[in-house]
């Protein structure tokens, strides 16, 4: 049938119809189809869908970077204000439903401008504020969901490793290492994400030893930084309690960071050691949890047997589940598939 002709056989019937007709037909369309054709958005926001050109590449629209800087970087004030999830006489009501529209449309834009030249550095500002936003979302409310990177279809990795590999493109050095580091910790992790996969995309950009040692060095100038900070805080409310709590939290991300840095580079005593210096949590024995269910994940038995004998003999007493770890290492001479074993 020609586009002409379904104009004319859809113009026969009624609205209660064309509903069951569009239903049956969604439902007719491979959901990999539906995906890959944005479906979902032309049915959401059918103007905004063909204003873009059905899924359209950004690379063959003619794109005003000044307008779509503007337009972006007023979308994410108004998503910090809240005007996408509160009542407010900004955003209609039944536009707030459609920030994920937005989004979703802001990422496939911005990925598609090359990293190169000016328009491409403004394209990746841009794509990290977006990161940094949902981010936000998952911890605040900016919108009514929990999941914002499900919400516009994208994982929080995905786009993370977006915005890192094209930071990096401009060159490995203090400043964009540091800003790839700091978009890790500024990261509030998504309900279906773990800090560690974070930084497992930071380790996968590192590409060099030298971009490597570099990542490893900002990390502890930005521990170090931190606890002096925590030194001469005097605050004592509930605000600073949270504080404190969030730079703790980020304290042991980083910690995680230059841990797993030194095992690819294959310094597995300094990742140790630095483990130690920097991880702090409520006891020993929870850092020597940690500690060793990171030494557990690279396979690095005889590091597990040593560490855990010390924690012995400095008086600390594992937990049961490290007990059976330790078990079994002495009666199968190997490392166990789970890192939870109970009796």
């Amino acid at each position: 049938m020609l586009v002409s002709e379904l104009k004319k056989t859809l113009g026969k019937y009624k609205k209660e119809e064309l509903i069951l007709i569009i239903t049956e037909m969604y439902k007719s369309i491979p959901k990999k189809l539906r995906e890959e054709k944005d479906i979902d958005s032309l049915l959401e926001d059918a103007p905004n869908y063909i204003r873009i050109g059905k899924g359209a590449k950004a690379k063959d629209m003619q794109i005003n970077m000044d307008d779509l800087k503007q337009e972006i970087d007023r979308f994410i004030d108004h998503a910090y204000k809240q005007y996408y999830f509160a009542p407010n006489n900004v955003i209609h009501k039944k536009d707030r439903p459609k920030w994920r529209f937005k989004v979703k449309n802001y990422i496939k834009t911005l990925q598609n401008i090359a990293v190169d030249g000016d328009e491409g550095s403004i394209a990746t500002g841009l794509l990290a504020k977006l990161y940094e936003m949902l981010c936000y979302a998952c911890g605040y409310y900016l919108f009514n969901t929990e999941a914002p990177f499900r919400s516009v279809g994208i994982e929080q990795e995905a786009l993370l490793d977006t915005v890192i590999e094209r930071r990096l493109s401009y060159g490995i050095n203090q400043e964009n290492v540091k800003s790839a580091i700091e978009l890790v910790t500024k990261s509030i992790e998504n309900p279906n994400t773990v800090n560690s996969s974070l930084i497992y995309v930071l380790v996968k950009n590192l590409k060099t030893a030298d971009a490597k040692e570099m990542a490893i060095e900002q990390c502890k100038l930005l521990l170090n930084k931190w606890k002096e900070s925590k030194k001469t805080s005097t605050k004592k409310s509930w605000s600073a309690d949270r504080s404190d709590y969030e730079l703790g939290e980020k304290n042991n991300l980083l910690a995680e960071m230059v841990f797993r840095i030194n095992i690819a580079l294959c310094e597995f005593d300094e990742a140790i050691q630095s483990f130690k210096k920097y991880y702090a949590s409520y006891s020993a024995e929870v850092n020597l949890f940690v500690l060793l269910k990171l030494l557990w994940e690279y396979e690095l038995k005889d590091l597990w047997m040593r560490e855990y004998e010390e924690a012995l003999k400095k008086g600390l007493k594992p937990r049961e589940n490290l007990r059976n770890i330790y078990k079994f290492i002495q009666e199968n001479n190997c490392l166990p598939e789970s890192f939870y074993i109970y009796s």
